[in-house]
């Protein structure tokens, strides 16, 4: 009997835990998770952590270290237990199981080397020319998140809403109605577009996608080559019975050689329960075999090598060239970013477009990016003021950011965060175009940089202070004039600014002398 069986069933458990946390993270349409712990759960992903590790001063920094050190202890563990693509992907298919014409026998097959290596190096060499772009269409937690935010939750919402609705008929009021977000087509269409590609190579090969193109995958399987504990074959009491073999989700069991190709196996442990002779077994490799030796493929090392380079290829991004801020924008005017990501070179070298912001921004001013920043900024947060504006007092965006592209702001940081300044079009303003008085953008500034000036008979018209304004974008988001483009708009700043605080008004008590009313 085998002694290891209570593995498996304790990383089902602790897989279930991490996968229903990015359920509620990418639920919480309301935004009452703290936002704190929302950023620091999403950090713990290979990728954002690595980004995150170039950041200067951030206590999340060493997290990439600990799942490079957790790999080469026990394996691929991070793909397993982890990585919520790949847990859904196994949910995925345990669902299917119930359908018995898409079960398909597991069988041990060939490492497709001859793709997941090559696409790496290419990978690796496209960071120095298109940044993190490739990167973001392949990373599985970019990947994920922007699938939770574009297919799931806008059901999501939809159902959310329903319920909020019938319980508003009934008089209860505990559920309130939320926004539906904006229908993106570039986003709907790529987070489709990727599901559908993970759901035909799943059916065809349980995690294919994992072991020939994930590059996190491949990186992994790399490192796990030199991991100290891993699953194992003991020949004295093997059958051959091809048990472990069938349910093998990596198709890396080769039952005629009783070997486990150690470089795709996700350590999910099925073998284990699946063994009733005690054969496999989960143990340390204390040392290497005479012919583990004589079969190893010298050219793996190269790949090693290229492997090790993607720890280090990310601080010399800041040397790959992207396109300009104001590349194919409106009015020649640029796109506004979002507070805290500094500038466009940042936000590219940092950026691995998991919409995250985008999903958790309570006023939806937050949006991908199509052409605005160039081809290698497609699906990174640009502001859309048309859509919403940025809130005074939301902190939001830096907080859940797993990467550091959108550094986390205190509110007294945000506050005088001038992103960009307003910019006022008089011969536009309904004021002088149509004679009627306004002021709606001076109302919603929150800082008072609009402010109203008196203009001919009784009326009056706005005036912008620009050393105070932010560039949030309320005032652009309420004028009222829409075609071709507001009155009033933000100019953004390629590299963000400081803004002076406004200035608070002192009231004065006029004090009476005299000791009684003078009536």
């Amino acid at each position: 009997m085998n002694t290891q069986k209570w593995l498996r069933p304790l990383r089902r458990i602790l897989a279930l835990v991490v996968l229903a946390a990015f359920i509620i993270i990418f639920s919480d349409v309301r935004g009452k998770l703290p936002s704190a712990w929302v950023g620091v759960f999403t950090s713990i992903q290979l990728v954002p952590s690595l980004l995150k590790m170039i950041l200067p001063l951030s206590l999340l920094s060493g997290l990439f270290l600990v799942l490079i050190a957790l790999t080469l202890l026990s394996g691929r563990v991070y793909c397993s237990v982890l990585c919520p693509l790949g847990i859904s992907m196994d949910v995925a298919n345990r669902m299917l199981r119930w359908m018995p014409f898409l079960r398909r026998k597991a069988r041990f097959k060939k490492a497709a080397n001859y793709v997941r290596y090559p696409l790496l190096i290419l990978l690796l060499l496209s960071l120095f020319s298109t940044g993190l772009f490739a990167l973001n269409w392949l990373d599985p937690y970019a990947n994920f998140s922007r699938m939770a935010t574009y297919l799931y939750q806008p059901v999501y919402i939809a159902g959310s809403n329903v319920l909020a609705h019938a319980a508003a008929h009934w008089g209860v009021a505990a559920l309130q109605a939320v926004p539906v977000n904006p229908f993106i087509p570039l986003a709907f269409f790529s987070a489709l577009s990727f599901l559908l590609l993970v759901f035909t190579l799943m059916l065809f090969r349980d995690r294919l996608y994992c072991n020939a193109i994930c590059p996190v995958g491949t990186f992994l399987g790399l490192l796990s080559r030199f991991s100290f504990f891993r699953v194992q074959i003991h020949k004295e009491n093997c059958s051959q019975c091809g048990a472990c073999q069938q349910v093998c989700k990596s198709d890396c069991i080769n039952i005629k050689n009783l070997t486990v190709d150690t470089s795709r196996c996700v350590v999910c442990y099925n073998c284990l329960g699946a063994c009733n002779a005690n054969a496999i077994r989960y143990s340390a490799q204390w040392k290497i075999s005479e012919k583990a030796v004589r079969q190893r493929d010298p050219s793996k090392r190269a790949f090693l090598k290229a492997g090790m380079l993607f720890m280090g290829a990310a601080p010399l991004l800041a040397e790959a060239k992207g396109h300009g801020a104001n590349a194919l924008c409106f009015w020649s005017r640029g796109v506004a970013l979002p507070p805290g990501s500094q500038s466009l070179k940042h936000l590219k070298d940092k950026c691995i477009a998991c919409n995250l912001c985008i999903a958790s921004c309570p006023t939806k001013v937050l949006q991908p990016a199509f052409l605005e920043y160039g081809f290698t900024g497609m699906m990174l947060p640009k502001m859309d003021f048309q859509k919403g504006y940025c809130n005074y007092e939301c902190t939001h965006c830096g907080a859940v950011c797993p990467t550091g592209a959108i550094l986390a702001l205190s509110a007294e940081e945000k506050k005088i965060t001038q992103i960009g300044k307003a910019e006022f079009r008089p011969g536009r303003c309904i004021v002088k175009t149509e004679g009627t008085a306004c002021g709606s953008c001076s109302e919603h500034c929150p800082t008072q940089a609009v402010h109203m000036v008196p203009y001919g008979d009784n009326l009056t018209l706005p005036e912008v202070n620009a050393d105070i304004c932010i560039g949030c974008g309320a005032c652009e988001h309420a004028c009222p004039v829409e075609d071709p483009h507001p009155a009033i708009f933000v100019v953004p700043h390629e590299v963000h600014q400081k803004a002076q605080l406004p200035k608070v008004e002192e009231t004065t008590e006029v004090k009476n002398d005299h000791d009684d009313f003078p009536f």
